[in-house]
C-alpha cells in the first residue's frame, strides 16, 4: 500500500523543514512504494496557510514543518504526524530511519531553500503574465442571472475561445456561503479558460484591475417608498460603484447596467462620476426588451425570433420605451417570395396589420416578461443571462455585419434627443468593440413623437435628482406712499369747503337771475295792446 508524506516549509529559512526534507528523500530512495510531495510556502503566507489547512483538516499545529501521511489511492483528509521531531520518530519506529544531519547543514539547506523558492515564484508569476487574463466583475452574483452566465462566459463564448478569465464575484457578506458554493461549482466545469474566481463582498477588491464590468443590481421600490424617494436610494447605490470603478478598475474597462431602476439615469451619473473612464465605456442593456419583441413578431409571422433582425428600442429602457418596427425585417418568413437564408422581407409588409402594431404588439412586449415568470413560477435569468451573454460579446468582437442592435449610450445629439441624456439607440459595433449609433435612418412625424414621449419620460427621472429651476417671482406692484402734514391736510379740507360753499353760491345766484329774467319777460307780454298784435292788412 502507498503512502505519501506531505511536508511544508514556515519559514524559507527553517532548518527543522530542511531536515525532515532529507529525512522524506531517504525513504524514498530505501523504500520502493514510498512516495514524497513536498509543499513549499513563502514566510509571510505560512501564518494563514497553516491555519487554513488545520482548519479544514480539523488538525491542531502550530509550528514548521506541518508533515502528515495518507493513502494515495483513497485520499481523504489523511493523518497528522506533526512537525520535524515527530517525523523523525515516526521514521525511526516505522522503518529504522534516522537523520544525521548536523545543525550547520540544516541552516545551509534553508537558506538554499529560500533562495531555491524566490526563484521558483519569479519563474511562476512570469509565466502566469504571459497569458493575461481577461478580469471580470459580476456583482449581486447570487442572482440566478449570473448562475446562467458563468458556464458560457468559462467556455468562451463571449470574450474569445483563447482568452482567460479571472472572475470576481461581488455581493453583500450575507451571501458569502452561497457564493462559495457558486464558485465550487464553477471550477467544477473544468474549462481551462477560467483561471481563477475570487469572491468578495468588498467593491474596491471587486473592481482592481477589471477589464469587463457586468452590474445586475437589482433594487426594488419598497412599500410606503415613493418614486422619488426610490430613484435617489437607486442613484446613490451606482454613485458609490462609479468612484470606485473611477480609481480601482482599468481606464478602458467596460461597463453594462443590467439590473432594474431607472437605468438610463444610473448611467447619466455614473459616467458623471467616473471622469477617468470614457463615458462611451458604460452603457446599459436593450437587448433584453429587443429579444421580447423578437420573440413576438417572430410568433406571429411563424418565424424563428432569430430571423428577426433591425428592431429598434428607442427610449427609457425601464421606462418609457418605443419599440420601432419600421426598420425591422425577417428572415425564413414561409410566403410567396422565397430566397437564399439571406434574404429578407419588411416585417411592417409581413405584419399588416397596423391596429396590432400599435396596439396588442404593446401590450404582449410588456407583458411577456412577467407572464413566462408566473408560468415557470421563478425568475426568468436565462434570457436574460442570454441578453447579457450577446451584448457583451458584439461589445468585445462586432455586431454582425449588415445588422443593426440597440443600446443605452449617452446622447450626443442625436434624433433631436438633447446632449448627453441617456437614451436607448440604435447601434453597430465594430469588430475591435466600439459601438457606433445608426444616423441615417428616416422617422415618420409618429416615429418622433414617439421617441420625444419617451424623451420626457427619461428627462422626469432626471429632475428628481436635478430639479429644473424654478420661475423668478414677478416683482411687486409699485405703491406710492405719500406723508402729509395734518395741519396740511386741514387747510386742504377747509378750502375743499370754502370751494364748495362758492359753488353752491353762484349755483344759486344764477338760479335766482334767471327766474327774475322769466317774470320780466311774462309782464312784458301782458303789457301790449291788440292793435299792436294785429297783421296789417294790405291796402
Amino acid at each position: 500500500m502507498s503512502y505519501s508524506f506531505l511536508l511544508s516549509l514556515g519559514k524559507s529559512d527553517c532548518p527543522y523543514y530542511a531536515r525532515s526534507e532529507l529525512l522524506g528523500d531517504k525513504l524514498v530512495k530505501n523504500l520502493p512504494d514510498f512516495q514524497l510531495h513536498k509543499i513549499v510556502i513563502k514566510p509571510e503566507e505560512w501564518d494563514k496557510w497553516l491555519k487554513e489547512t488545520c482548519s479544514s483538516r480539523e488538525w491542531s499545529h502550530n509550528k514548521s514543518p506541518l508533515v502528515w501521511r495518507e493513502l494515495i489511492d483513497r485520499g481523504g483528509k489523511g493523518v497528522l504526524i506533526g512537525g520535524a521531531n515527530e517525523f523523525q520518530e515516526y521514521a525511526f519506529g516505522y522503518y529504522g530511519v534516522q537523520s544525521t544531519q548536523v545543525s550547520d547543514d540544516m541552516r545551509k539547506m534553508a537558506e538554499e531553500n529560500k533562495a531555491y523558492k524566490i526563484e521558483e515564484d519569479k519563474e511562476e508569476e512570469a509565466i502566469k503574465a504571459l497569458s493575461h487574463p481577461l478580469n471580470v466583475c459580476i456583482t449581486n452574483a447570487s442572482n440566478q442571472v449570473c448562475y446562467n452566465l458563468i458556464n458560457a462566459m468559462a467556455r468562451g463564448d463571449i470574450f474569445g475561445e483563447t482568452t482567460e478569465i479571472s472572475l470576481h464575484l461581488l455581493d453583500d457578506k450575507a451571501n458569502m456561503e452561497s457564493l462559495e458554493g457558486l464558485r465550487m461549482e464553477a471550477m467544477d466545469l473544468a474549462h481551462g479558460l477560467l483561471r481563477e474566481i475570487i469572491v468578495t463582498s468588498d467593491v474596491s477588491k471587486a473592481f482592481q484591475g477589471c477589464d469587463a464590468i457586468i452590474v445586475m443590481d437589482d433594487l426594488v421600490q419598497k412599500e410606503k417608498e415613493s418614486r422619488d424617494d426610490f430613484v435617489k436610494r437607486s442613484v446613490e447605490h451606482h454613485v458609490k460603484y462609479a468612484k470606485v470603478i473611477n480609481e480601482k478598475a482599468k481606464k478602458e474597462v467596460k461597463v453594462l447596467l443590467t439590473g432594474t431602476g431607472p437605468t438610463n439615469l444610473n448611467i447619466y451619473m455614473m459616467i458623471q462620476n467616473a471622469p477617468n473612464i470614457p463615458k462611451q465605456n458604460i452603457v446599459g442593456l436593450s437587448r433584453t426588451l429587443e429579444n421580447n419583441a423578437k420573440s413576438v413578431v417572430g410568433e406571429k409571422l411563424n418565424v424563428n425570433p432569430s430571423g428577426v433582425v433591425d428592431l429598434i428600442v428607442w427610449g427609457n429602457i425601464n421606462g418609457g420605451t418605443y419599440i420601432d418596427l419600421s426598420k425591422c425585417r425577417v428572415h425564413g418568413y414561409d410566403g410567396a417570395i422565397w430566397g437564399p437564408p439571406s434574404f429578407s422581407l419588411p416585417a411592417v409588409e409581413m405584419i399588416w396589420d397596423k391596429k396590432w402594431m400599435e396596439n396588442e404588439f404593446t401590450e404582449l412586449v410588456k407583458s411577456r416578461h412577467q407572464k413566462s415568470e408566473e408560468l415557470m413560477k421563478h425568475s426568468a435569468s436565462m434570457s436574460r443571462a442570454a441578453a447579457i451573454e450577446t451584448t457583451m460579446a458584439h461589445w468585445w468582437n462586432g455586431t454582425p455585419e449588415g445588422q443593426i442592435f440597440s443600446l443605452v449610450v449617452a446622447s450626443e445629439g442625436w434624433y433631436e434627443v438633447p446632449e448627453e441624456l441617456v437614451c436607448s439607440f440604435p447601434v453597430t459595433i465594430s469588430p475591435k468593440g466600439n459601438w457606433c449609433v445608426v444616423q441615417d435612418i428616416n422617422q415618420t412625424s409618429e416615429v418622433k413623437e414617439k421617441i420625444k414621449e419617451a424623451v420626457k419620460d427619461i428627462i422626469a427621472d432626471k429632475n428628481v435628482i436635478f430639479p429644473p429651476p424654478k420661475p423668478p417671482t414677478p416683482p411687486p406692484s409699485e405703491v406710492t406712499v405719500t406723508i402729509v402734514d395734518p395741519k396740511d391736510q386741514q387747510e386742504k379740507k377747509d378750502g375743499e369747503k370754502a370751494t364748495d360753499s362758492d359753488s353752491n353760491t353762484e349755483a344759486k345766484l344764477a338760479t335766482i337771475i334767471e327766474e327774475k329774467t322769466a317774470d320780466s319777460l311774462h309782464l312784458q307780454n301782458q303789457e301790449k295792446t291788440p292793435a299792436d298784435t294785429q297783421e296789417a292788412k294790405p291796402e
